[in-house]
């Protein structure tokens, strides 16, 4: 056989390989995923719906309809039973009770409660009547759900002062959080922050989508396993980043605790916070007498691992540091079941009278105190409550933290801090996340 021959059934067969793997090639793109939307709609009875853009399909009790821009949906109940408003129709109760709401074409859907603000979604709503309430999935396309994403967990400033990388590198982690926890869309996620990761729709979308756009598909993975990691992250880690075995009990080689400098004075009050307790207070919290002492018990990047009170009568308990801290949030919010606080303090008891008995050996809680200490600590009951009209003698407790969250993962004001200084999203995830390398599913 000629040489020419041969060059020409060697070209063929590689412009026929070549066929072959372009056609089997599994092309990275975007999923449709569900979200429960349980953040402000997790025991809605009323929702209002409005199609703000586009045009939508209702599917309603073995029926459909189109819905318009402006088309709107009142949702709630009448006895025991689902009802339903279409624009300015007549309230009617539903047959079945669960609808759907389907793009046409591409569109936004605006979803409010009697209580709170109005949220805009991209892609389709799903509701459903259960135990007194609606559940409201958001089904949606992965990217764009990660649009919603990225700018309420860090913030679209972040990208003009400096945190462009930053952004990027909570894009590949909420990625990978959203892939590992849903099975690449076969299961729903949450919208809550204090579950899943926070999402909230279309209002916050901003810089933070090209960040979105500038690593699609990108997702970390074990370097062993080559399957997607616990890309766990929090908002500041405090200056040392904890081990995922000392918050959920399990080893993770991916998330290991070590010194984290570019999370050090940066943050406000996520870096350094504050709040203080009376000894009374503090024993009342925990059905102790005013407290004279506390202990504390840590792990060995310095956050607190429990607490051990002890009042004046010589009674005590001892409690985990979330169960402590939960019971004085400092910003005085409303605290949620699964929300993760602060950890990383210190404590120091300030006495606010000489004694607990006087020169003249009355008892100085009685007011025979010869001079108080610290008149305005005396009066203090926390930093929540302010202070009483009554002083007490039997001092304060000052902690002082730094440091928010579980400190698992990438500290996102530490991802911010690197991002100013010139390190690029890649060399922020290797020094957050332990063993893995960036991959396309």
């Amino acid at each position: 056989m000629s040489m020419t021959r041969i060059m020409y059934w060697f070209s063929f067969l590689c412009m026929i390989l070549s066929l072959f793997v372009l056609s089997t090639a599994k092309p990275c793109q975007a999923k449709e995923i569900s979200v429960e939307l349980v953040w402000k709609l997790g025991q809605a009875g009323w929702v209002e719906i409005q199609v703000t853009k586009g045009d939508y399909q209702l599917i309603i009790d073995a029926t459909s309809r189109k819905l318009p821009a402006g088309s709107r949906l009142q949702l709630g109940w009448a006895g025991w039973a689902p009802i339903v408003q279409i624009n300015h129709e007549e309230f009617r109760v539903l047959k079945e009770s669960k609808l759907e709401i389907k793009g046409i074409n591409s569109g936004n859907l605006s979803v409010q409660t009697p209580e709170d603000t109005a949220t805009v979604y991209r892609g389709d709503l799903a509701l459903s009547w259960q135990n007194s309430h609606w559940q409201v999935v958001n089904k949606v396309d992965s990217e764009d759900y990660l649009k919603g994403v990225v700018p309420i967990e860090m913030s679209n400033e972040w990208a003009i002062g400096g945190g462009a990388e930053a952004l990027k590198a909570q894009a590949v982690a909420a990625r990978t959080f959203l892939v590992r926890h849903t099975g690449n869309g076969e299961k729903a996620i949450t919208d809550s922050p204090d579950i899943d990761q926070a999402y909230a729709g279309v209002l916050v979308e901003g810089e933070a989508s090209v960040a979105v756009a500038a690593t699609r598909d990108e997702i970390l993975v074990d370097d062993q396993s080559k399957q997607p990691i616990e890309a766990l992250y929090s908002s500041h880690s405090g200056g040392y980043t904890e081990d995922a075995k000392n918050v959920w009990g399990n080893s993770d080689i991916n998330n290991v605790s070590h010194p984290d400098p570019y999370s050090e004075e940066v943050g406000g009050a996520a870096n350094h916070w504050r709040f203080i307790v009376s000894a009374p207070v503090l024993g009342s919290t925990f059905g102790l007498g005013p407290v004279s002492k506390v202990e504390l018990d840590k792990y060995p990047s310095g956050r607190v691992k429990s607490v051990r009170i002890e009042d004046g009568f010589g009674l005590s308990k001892t409690v985990t540091a979330r169960t402590f801290v939960k019971k004085f949030y400092p910003f005085g919010q409303p605290i949620q079941k699964f929300a993760f606080l602060g950890s990383f303090f210190e404590t120091r008891k300030i006495a606010t009278s000489p004694d607990l008995f006087s020169k003249s050996g009355l008892p100085a809680f009685l007011g025979f105190q010869e001079k108080e200490q610290g008149p305005l600590l005396s009066k203090i009951s926390s930093t929540a409550r302010g202070p009483s009209s009554v002083s007490q003698p039997f001092g304060v407790f000052i902690f002082d933290g730094r440091g928010w969250g579980h400190g698992v993962g990438m500290s996102q004001w530490g991802a911010y801090h690197m991002s100013q200084l010139g390190y690029n999203y890649k060399e922020i995830l290797s020094f957050y996340y332990n063993s893995t390398f960036l991959s396309k599913p």
